[in-house]
């Protein structure tokens, strides 16, 4: 029977390792695979008709998610990439700044892989291409372990039960740890590109990130958890712009749109009145969903910055050609999005999730602990989203036998797991490819350079979870 809850996914996984069908091919037949399981052999009694508003309830729960990644491809075309992606010459800091610095920034501001869209940007005018220029950009996504403004972590709080400040406080403890492996992974695969950092550009950076992770500690102890990694990530920022020379810093006129959408965006975020008003229109067509408002949404202001920065250089012509280029680019990286969170939550709803969970929990005992993390590093790889990740992972938490004090690290392993991964969701790759026209093997490629940094992610989560149950 577990192989038969697992045929979904064995089936998507199959399909992309022997390359018999297209990501989105796979993605369809997967889904509609997992709406037939649900329907014959799920643990909870699901019918036809279950099954398909399963399936809209998935899409429902992408939606906001589609319309940032289409938006984000809009705003970056619009903006040449962002100058501020990186310094006036091609160099390792400023590869580095794109990935670790600007990519995380803008992704904890405004989530659903702009930061990575923007990063991705800045490594392709830097010269690197194809599967290497995929994978330098996923490791923008490692420094966001809550989430954009945190809402995916305390979605995975609300669920599970979990204090949000121990979740947020756990995870940044577990970043700080992972930095440690991660920064050698990323010299790595920039060397491969033609970017090998010099023994100075090492001990700069190493100081960079660990004073960085020292800031989302502190941030975590200090502030709520929707401004603690701004503010670590911004202050890092902020001196570094300051401690360059005047020569190696970006046009200032080049980020104008960037620090025109993160003004914005905290404001609509931040002050209350306008907040208020913007959440005026909102749209919950199923119950027990979060409700959409499509005024607060970043895509509209992704699309609105865009469009005026593209009237600018090439007036309504400019504004036309853009949206069109979105389409054409982007209607796979959607196509994904839609299909894989659909197919998860089939799963989630259908019973099969927490089935699956208990069926393990029987067969490996003492190590059920290490099942929540791998849930959430699997969601977070199916959906690109931790908030995926914990719709997959923290029902899983009420099945295990646990004190109350373990349970806030094997939730928080779950979370830093699945945030990790979406560096290397397909839904990532998609946008990816699709930003920069990669081949399907140029993004295998990159997908493979990151395996150690899968594997670094997993393990560390899975330890933290045994070790926590082990010595509470």
């Amino acid at each position: 029977m577990i192989l038969v809850w697992l045929c979904p996914i064995i089936l998507f996984v199959g399909l992309l390792v022997s390359r018999r069908a297209s990501p989105v091919a796979a993605a369809a037949l997967a889904t509609a695979l997992s709406a037939v399981v649900a329907v014959v052999a799920a643990p909870v009694e699901t019918g036809a008709a279950e099954a398909v508003a399963g399936l809209l309830a998935g899409f429902w729960i992408a939606l906001p998610a589609v319309l940032v990644i289409l938006a984000g491809l809009f705003f970056a075309e619009s903006t040449g990439g962002g100058g501020v992606s990186s310094g006036p010459a091609p160099s390792h800091g400023a590869l580095a700044g794109s990935c670790l610095l600007i990519g995380p920034f803008l992704e904890t501001a405004t989530g659903f892989g702009v930061g990575y869209v923007v990063a991705l940007a800045g490594v392709v005018r830097l010269g690197v291409t194809g599967g290497r220029a995929l994978a330098l950009a996923a490791f923008s996504q490692f420094l966001v372990p809550w989430g954009a403004l945190g809402v995916g972590t305390r979605i995975s709080a609300e669920i599970s039960g979990i204090p949000v400040e121990a979740l947020a406080l756990r995870c940044a403890l577990l970043t700080t740890v992972a930095v440690a492996v991660i920064l050698p992974l990323f010299w790595r695969v920039a060397r491969g590109a033609g970017f090998a950092p010099s023994r100075r550009e090492r001990i700069e950076w190493s100081a960079t990130l660990g004073g960085l992770s020292a800031l989302l500690v502190l941030a975590s102890l200090a502030m709520p958890i929707e401004f603690a990694a701004l503010a670590a990530l911004g202050a890092v920022l902020l001196l570094r712009h300051l401690a360059a020379g005047r020569e190696d810093r970006p046009d200032p006129r080049a980020a104008l749109p960037y620090v025109a959408l993160v003004l914005l965006l905290a404001a609509t975020r931040f002050l209350p009145p306008l907040r208020e008003a913007l959440e005026t229109l909102r749209f919950a067509p199923f119950a027990g969903l979060s409700a959409l408002a499509p005024l607060m949404s970043p895509a509209l202001l992704l699309l609105l910055i865009g469009a005026a920065v593209s009237w600018r250089r090439g007036g309504r012509g400019a504004v036309v050609s853009g949206l069109r280029a979105m389409l054409r680019r982007g209607w796979r990286a959607a196509a994904m999005t839609f299909l894989l969170v659909g197919m998860a939550w089939i799963m989630v709803r259908s019973g099969i999730s927490a089935a699956l969970m208990g069926q393990a929990t029987g067969a490996v005992g003492a190590a059920a602990p290490a099942l929540v993390p791998l849930a959430g590093a699997f969601g977070g790889y199916l959906t690109g989203s931790n908030t995926g990740a914990g719709a997959l992972s923290m029902p899983l938490i009420a099945g295990l036998r646990i004190g109350p004090e373990v349970v806030p690290w094997v939730g928080a392993a779950a979370v830093f797991a699945g945030s990790a991964l979406t560096a290397i969701s397909p839904v990532r790759f998609a946008m990816g490819q699709a930003l920069i026209s990669a081949s399907g093997e140029e993004a295998q490629a990159g997908f493979r350079l990151l395996l150690p940094y899968t594997l670094n992610a997993i393990l560390l989560a899975v330890a933290a979870a045994l070790l926590a149950a082990m010595l509470l």
